[in-house]
């Protein structure tokens, strides 16, 4: 026992933690208030980095794609203001193959209606950013094309949708008008008056259908006060792919910058209509959600945390004794002003 108790005595001189007995302390308003906002400030880093911490890390990487030239599937919903039986869907790619898309899509008659859309931004051209969480939880939506809203034959305006594929290459998606751009197969006579091709895009995106990922033709709207006019998009794809932490989840997907060339110079080798041109990038962007290890995790917690309390416990004594000497300046000044008119007045 006695060789535990000089153990203890010598262990008690490496204590480097200086005990302070409660006698001799003080509790001020002061005190007080400091340590709630010091207490309030801790939450919220703690708070804060458990946010991100769960929240993870993304880290993208480029790579050769090798999926090229398999196929691709194509998600479009466009409203045109033009009757149904008046357009032609076609693709067209860089190795001559002839797509026609009509006979895959729905036609479906409709009113033509502008809200909730915009033109087409330098914001907006660019491939949607989005982080994972989103991606993730938009791609677990049911993957269906909405119903159209007053679908009637006679409409005056055609709502074409539907899930498509084709080559994965170089190509042209082109909505024209019914012997205007193809000769030869025209089933009634189209007049040039009857050409508009104003049009609303809902939907247009390459790979799988999510229908609540941002693409950046989605919503756009173009008005065209002219017959004969060519609406023609540009659009790079590059294949994307979400793999979230530990690879649970994986959403293959292609991103797609834009821009656009409207233009009423058409003539027998350019027709009237909307073009999409499409070329797909070689390379493949993967995006992986990760994140630093628990005991980082844990060393940068109480790296904050300490950090600040540490701080908090230099600066309080200088702003306190700053306190009390500013407010003891003020009480004598006060007592002086007090006493010298005291003697005014006794006088």
């Amino acid at each position: 026992m006695a060789s535990l108790e000089n153990v203890a005595k010598g262990v008690r001189t490496f204590d480097a933690f200086p005990k302070v007995s409660s006698t001799y302390t003080t509790r001020s308003s002061q005190g007080g208030v400091v340590t709630i906002i010091l207490s309030v400030v801790c939450i919220f880093l703690i708070w804060t980095e458990m946010g991100s911490y769960f929240a993870g890390i993304e880290e993208p990487q480029f790579a050769v794609d090798g999926s090229v030239g398999r196929d691709m599937q194509v998600n479009l919903d466009i409203t045109i203001a033009m009757t149904c039986t008046a357009l032609h869907i076609n693709v067209q790619d860089v190795s001559g193959d002839r797509l026609l898309a009509a006979e895959l899509l729905k036609m479906e008659g409709t009113e033509f209606d502008l809200s909730s859309t915009h033109e087409l931004s330098i914001e907006s051209r660019a491939a949607a950013d989005e982080d994972l969480p989103s991606v993730f939880r938009r791609a677990k939506v049911a993957k269906k094309f909405r119903k159209t809203k007053k679908s009637h034959p006679n409409s005056p305006a055609c709502r074409i949708y539907g899930s498509f594929s084709l080559n994965k290459v170089q190509g042209d998606l082109h909505i024209t008008a019914k012997n205007f751009g193809y000769l030869g197969d025209s089933e009634s006579e189209i007049t040039t008056k009857a050409l508009n091709f104003s049009h609303v895009i809902d939907e247009f995106s390459f790979g799988a259908y999510y229908p609540k990922l941002e693409n950046p033709l989605d919503g756009v709207a173009a008005l065209i006060d002219a017959n004969l006019f060519r609406y023609q998009y540009y659009l790079s794809i590059v294949p994307t792919t979400y793999v979230s932490y530990g690879g649970r989840h994986v959403v293959a997907t292609n991103q797609y910058a834009v821009t656009e060339q409207p233009t009423s110079q058409v003539n027998s080798n350019h027709p009237p209509g909307i073009f999409f041109k499409y070329d797909i990038e070689p390379i493949g962007l993967t995006i992986t959600e990760r994140r630093v290890p628990f005991w980082q995790f844990l060393v940068r917690l109480v790296n904050v945390v300490g950090g600040i309390v540490v701080c908090t416990g230099w600066l309080f004594p200088l702003i306190d004794s700053m306190w009390i000497k500013w407010t003891k300046g003020a009480r004598s000044v006060a007592r002086e002003t007090q006493t010298l008119l005291d003697k005014g007045l006794k006088e």
